[in-house]
Protein backbone atom coordinates (compact mmCIF):
# COMPACT_ATOMS: atom_id res chain seq x y z
CA UNK A 1 0.00 0.00 0.00
CA UNK A 2 1.33 3.94 -1.11
CA UNK A 3 0.86 6.63 1.18
CA UNK A 4 -0.78 8.74 -1.88
CA UNK A 5 -3.81 6.34 -1.77
CA UNK A 6 -3.58 6.61 2.44
CA UNK A 7 -4.00 10.21 1.95
CA UNK A 8 -5.08 11.13 -0.89
CA UNK A 9 -8.06 13.05 0.06
CA UNK A 10 -5.65 15.22 1.50
CA UNK A 11 -3.72 18.01 -0.35
CA UNK A 12 0.03 17.59 0.76
CA UNK A 13 3.22 19.50 -0.87
CA UNK A 14 6.09 17.78 -2.09
CA UNK A 15 7.99 17.92 0.56
CA UNK A 16 5.42 16.49 2.96
CA UNK A 17 4.86 13.72 -0.11
CA UNK A 18 9.18 13.57 0.70
CA UNK A 19 8.37 13.26 4.43
CA UNK A 20 5.92 10.53 4.27
CA UNK A 21 7.68 8.47 1.45
CA UNK A 22 10.88 9.01 3.85
CA UNK A 23 9.06 7.39 6.96
CA UNK A 24 7.23 4.75 4.38
CA UNK A 25 11.43 3.32 3.64
CA UNK A 26 12.24 2.93 7.14
CA UNK A 27 9.84 3.87 9.99
CA UNK A 28 11.97 1.88 12.88
CA UNK A 29 15.31 4.54 11.55
CA UNK A 30 12.40 7.65 11.62
CA UNK A 31 11.66 6.21 15.50
CA UNK A 32 14.72 5.65 16.69
CA UNK A 33 16.67 9.30 15.09
CA UNK A 34 13.30 11.91 16.15
CA UNK A 35 11.35 14.30 14.05
CA UNK A 36 14.60 16.34 14.25
CA UNK A 37 16.79 14.23 12.51
CA UNK A 38 14.29 13.19 9.53
CA UNK A 39 13.22 16.84 9.05
CA UNK A 40 17.03 17.86 9.10
CA UNK A 41 17.21 14.59 5.95
CA UNK A 42 13.95 15.69 4.41
CA UNK A 43 15.25 19.44 4.40
CA UNK A 44 12.54 20.77 6.32
CA UNK A 45 12.25 21.42 9.77
CA UNK A 46 10.51 19.39 13.08
CA UNK A 47 7.67 22.24 13.41
CA UNK A 48 6.73 21.21 9.96
CA UNK A 49 6.80 17.27 10.39
CA UNK A 50 4.30 18.02 13.40
CA UNK A 51 1.89 20.20 11.61
CA UNK A 52 2.39 17.43 8.50
CA UNK A 53 0.91 14.96 11.46
CA UNK A 54 -1.77 17.51 12.69
CA UNK A 55 -2.96 18.06 9.01
CA UNK A 56 -3.31 14.26 8.62
CA UNK A 57 -5.73 14.25 11.70
CA UNK A 58 -2.82 12.25 14.14
CA UNK A 59 -2.37 13.53 18.00
CA UNK A 60 1.80 13.95 16.69
CA UNK A 61 5.40 13.04 15.49
CA UNK A 62 5.01 9.44 16.40
CA UNK A 63 1.25 8.63 16.13
CA UNK A 64 2.04 9.57 12.29
CA UNK A 65 5.07 7.19 11.91
CA UNK A 66 3.34 3.93 14.23
CA UNK A 67 0.64 4.51 11.90
CA UNK A 68 2.48 4.40 8.71
CA UNK A 69 4.65 1.77 10.29
CA UNK A 70 1.97 -0.94 11.14
CA UNK A 71 -0.64 -0.30 8.57
CA UNK A 72 1.62 0.66 5.36
CA UNK A 73 4.81 -0.88 5.79
CA UNK A 74 4.33 -3.80 7.77
CA UNK A 75 3.27 -6.68 5.32
CA UNK A 76 0.11 -8.65 7.07
CA UNK A 77 -0.46 -11.44 8.12
CA UNK A 78 -2.84 -13.68 5.94
CA UNK A 79 -3.47 -17.00 8.09
CA UNK A 80 -5.73 -18.30 5.54
CA UNK A 81 -2.99 -19.60 3.90
CA UNK A 82 -1.36 -21.73 6.80
CA UNK A 83 -1.69 -24.90 6.38
CA UNK A 84 -2.22 -25.88 9.79
CA UNK A 85 -5.13 -22.89 10.11
CA UNK A 86 -6.54 -25.47 6.85
CA UNK A 87 -6.41 -28.44 8.08
CA UNK A 88 -8.74 -30.66 10.09
CA UNK A 89 -7.33 -32.29 13.34
CA UNK A 90 -8.51 -35.63 13.91
CA UNK A 91 -10.19 -36.27 17.07
CA UNK A 92 -7.14 -37.95 18.76
CA UNK A 93 -5.36 -34.68 18.97
CA UNK A 94 -8.20 -33.01 20.46
CA UNK A 95 -8.64 -35.33 23.29
CA UNK A 96 -5.41 -34.35 25.58
CA UNK A 97 -6.24 -30.66 24.88
CA UNK A 98 -9.63 -31.31 26.13
CA UNK A 99 -8.50 -33.25 29.23
CA UNK A 100 -6.40 -30.13 29.88
CA UNK A 101 -9.21 -27.67 29.92
CA UNK A 102 -11.59 -29.63 32.05
CA UNK A 103 -8.94 -29.73 35.07
CA UNK A 104 -9.16 -26.51 35.13
CA UNK A 105 -11.37 -23.20 35.39
CA UNK A 106 -11.81 -20.95 32.36
CA UNK A 107 -13.16 -17.44 32.40
CA UNK A 108 -14.72 -16.38 29.17
CA UNK A 109 -14.89 -12.84 28.61
CA UNK A 110 -16.62 -11.18 25.86
CA UNK A 111 -18.04 -7.33 24.59
CA UNK A 112 -19.35 -5.49 21.82
CA UNK A 113 -19.73 -8.47 19.04
CA UNK A 114 -17.35 -10.52 20.95
CA UNK A 115 -19.96 -11.27 23.34
CA UNK A 116 -21.86 -13.87 20.65
CA UNK A 117 -18.70 -15.39 20.51
CA UNK A 118 -17.81 -15.97 24.17
CA UNK A 119 -21.42 -16.94 24.84
CA UNK A 120 -21.10 -19.70 21.77
CA UNK A 121 -17.89 -21.00 23.50
CA UNK A 122 -19.14 -20.73 26.93
CA UNK A 123 -22.07 -23.31 25.52
CA UNK A 124 -19.65 -25.49 23.65
CA UNK A 125 -17.80 -25.79 27.06
CA UNK A 126 -20.81 -26.68 29.06
CA UNK A 127 -21.42 -29.52 27.02
CA UNK A 128 -18.41 -30.75 27.14
CA UNK A 129 -17.55 -30.77 30.50
CA UNK A 130 -15.18 -27.84 31.00
CA UNK A 131 -15.49 -25.44 34.14
CA UNK A 132 -16.50 -22.39 32.73
CA UNK A 133 -17.44 -18.95 33.83
CA UNK A 134 -19.13 -15.91 31.47
CA UNK A 135 -18.16 -12.46 32.02
CA UNK A 136 -19.92 -10.21 29.50
CA UNK A 137 -19.26 -6.67 29.76
CA UNK A 138 -22.58 -5.54 31.86
CA UNK A 139 -21.42 -8.31 34.87
CA UNK A 140 -18.58 -5.84 35.13
CA UNK A 141 -20.57 -2.67 35.63
CA UNK A 142 -22.37 -4.43 38.01
CA UNK A 143 -19.64 -5.10 39.94
CA UNK A 144 -17.86 -1.94 40.32
CA UNK A 145 -21.68 -0.36 41.41
CA UNK A 146 -21.59 -3.08 43.84
CA UNK A 147 -17.83 -2.48 45.00
CA UNK A 148 -18.44 1.33 45.75
CA UNK A 149 -22.03 0.74 47.39
CA UNK A 150 -20.64 -1.49 49.62
CA UNK A 151 -17.25 0.97 50.17
CA UNK A 152 -19.82 3.44 50.69
CA UNK A 153 -21.62 1.52 53.62
CA UNK A 154 -17.79 0.51 55.01
CA UNK A 155 -16.78 4.33 55.26
CA UNK A 156 -20.19 5.10 56.80
CA UNK A 157 -19.42 2.83 59.73
CA UNK A 158 -15.97 4.92 60.39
Amino acid sequence: MDVENIFRDVKLSKTEMTVLRFIQNDPEQCIRQGVRAVAEQCYSNPSSLVRLAKKLKFSGWLELVYFIKFNITMPKLDVTNDIDYMSVQPEEALTPLLASLKQQRILIHGSGFSQLIAQYIYNKFLVTGVNASLALWPDYEILETEKRRLLRLHLDHF
